[in-house]
């Protein structure tokens, strides 16, 4: 838990322009913030599908999140996330019809809202490497189907709360200048869990994806801007 704390001390620390770059010339040092919230931040929207384990069993979670991109180095997000995979297992329930326990098979779900903070600690023209990390506030809990007068409906069973944290690591390789591939590793950490839910989602998360730089992709397509306002020529960077 110690790693963690220190890992969201760090993220903070650069988010907040402590640390310092130093720029040499001849006769003089200056000191410059790498991070600087002055200027006007960007709205991004990601859609995420990471790979786990949930009780030793392979587990996806899909994750849409939307946010401000600071100068390309600092991003603040919010998003909502949702275990995807079938983790399915037979429980006990009392059913409204005969009062009486039956054993019925049942869809373990974990959906949480997320909030997280992201780093890119290095890129060049091929590279980047980010460090993001998440916290998330939801809950899990088993579904399953019961039949009440003749149609079937959906309920709940051993619901409760979590917080979970999930720091990690991507690395980004540009192929072209508007793909490139992405991969990394982190670890999900349940802080709150639901003492219902025997299974665990205590894990190491994994990616692995095709990237597309959309941004690269419209100043290729719109190298004076959609109207033509932007003044010759409309550079194109390689990170969007």
């Amino acid at each position: 838990m110690v790693r963690y704390i220190h890992f969201i001390f760090f993220l903070v620390f650069f988010a907040t322009g402590t640390f310092k770059a130093t720029a040499q010339s001849k006769n003089m040092v200056v000191d410059t913030p790498l991070v600087s919230f002055k200027n006007k931040p960007k709205l991004f929207l990601t859609f995420d599908r990471t790979s786990s384990f949930v009780s030793g069993k392979g587990a996806t979670t899909n994750e849409i999140r939307m946010g401000l991109d600071f100068k390309k180095k600092i991003r603040f997000g919010i998003g909502f996330a949702g275990l995807a995979s079938d983790i399915v297992a037979n429980k006990t329930i009392v059913t409204q019809n005969t009062s009486v326990d039956s054993i019925v098979p049942a869809k373990l779900t974990l959906s949480y809202l997320s909030l997280s903070g992201e780093y890119t600690f290095y890129e060049s023209k091929r590279w980047q490497i980010t460090m993001p990390v998440v916290i998330g506030f939801g809950s899990s809990y088993f579904s399953y189907y019961e039949k009440i007068n003749g149609s079937y409906k959906t309920k709940r069973t051993d619901e409760g709360g979590v917080i979970l944290m999930g720091p990690s690591g991507v690395v980004t390789y540009r192929i072209l200048r508007w793909i490139g591939l992405s991969g990394g590793i982190g670890y999900r950490h349940m802080i709150v869990n639901n003492s219902k839910v025997k299974e665990s989602f205590n894990s190491p998360i994994y990616l692995f994806r095709v990237r597309i730089f959309m941004g690269e992709i419209y100043k290729t397509v719109f190298p004076r801007g959609i109207f033509g306002k932007h003044d010759p020529p409309y550079k194109n960077e390689y990170w969007d």
